[in-house]
């Protein structure tokens, strides 16, 4: 294996580490493994793209508080102002025009997504995170055999062939 196959293998294997908690917690969990097993500290940070004294904290943060001490501390970044619930919740109020749920407009935009989420949640979002919202929303997966107003029949193009 060459040197640029050998630096995409770390770059996915450091992708799919960074995705959550539980495995950060496992790729810790290895290294300190391969450590125990008699594998050198800078031996497993050459293989693995770490720095030396990465691995050496990782190993005394097992040996002092053992497997919890390899877990993350805390989670990175600032708490959602938006709980999973209330992001449910939201949900179901976007799927509706604004008029049924008292508010004037026919289409959700950014100044009548803040109004309601500061009248019915509680929570002050600036006008751009609010727009994003919105996006984040429309770009959600639709159930199967849902279509709205708006979009246009799908055809695969296998079932449009001889059919024009």
């Amino acid at each position: 294996m060459d040197t640029s196959e050998i630096a995409k293998l770390r770059n996915a294997v450091r992708q799919h580490v960074s995705a959550s908690r539980e495995q950060r917690f496992c790729y810790r969990a290895l290294c300190v493994l391969l450590i125990a097993e008699g594998h050198r500290p800078n031996q497993v940070a050459e293989w693995l793209g770490e720095h030396t004294r990465t691995l050496e904290r990782w190993r005394k943060r097992f040996v002092d508080n053992g497997l919890e001490g390899l877990m993350d501390e805390t989670s990175p970044g600032r708490p959602p102002k938006l709980s999973t619930e209330e992001w449910k919740r939201l949900q179901l109020d976007l799927g509706q025009p604004p008029s049924n749920l008292g508010l004037e407009g026919k289409k959700w935009q950014g100044k009548l997504l803040q109004t309601h989420l500061g009248a019915k949640y509680g929570i002050d979002f600036s006008l751009r995170q609010c727009q994003r919202l919105l996006k984040q929303y429309r770009q959600r997966p639709s159930p199967a055999g849902y279509k709205s107003a708006t979009s246009q029949s799908y055809t695969p193009a296998a079932g449009r062939v001889g059919s024009e």
